[in-house]
């Protein structure tokens, strides 16, 4: 009671590394995804971020978190793949 589950702070900090490894001229798609879940994220305002740490080929590789007012609750870190249909 009083926390975010897990699976939901999962979603999210899928969605947003998914969003800074993906364009319209590059569609990738989750293939693995990482979490580690730090301490309990509390309801309330909350403050995702991502970014791309490495390209490789196709893969893009990317790390963000996931925090409260009083820091870091989840960090997460992908791989997202561009889907062979993507690659011209």
């Amino acid at each position: 009671p009083g926390h975010v589950h897990g699976g939901v702070s999962a979603l999210v900090l899928d969605h947003v590394l998914g969003e800074v490894a993906a364009n319209e001229e590059t569609p990738r798609f989750t293939g693995t995804i990482t979490l580690r879940y730090l301490r309990p994220t509390r309801l309330g305002e909350l403050h995702a971020e991502a970014r791309i740490t490495r390209t490789d080929g196709f893969k893009a590789y990317a790390a963000g978190h996931l925090a409260d007012d009083e820091g870091i609750t989840v960090e997460a870190e992908g791989i997202f793949i561009q889907p062979k249909w993507a690659r011209g």
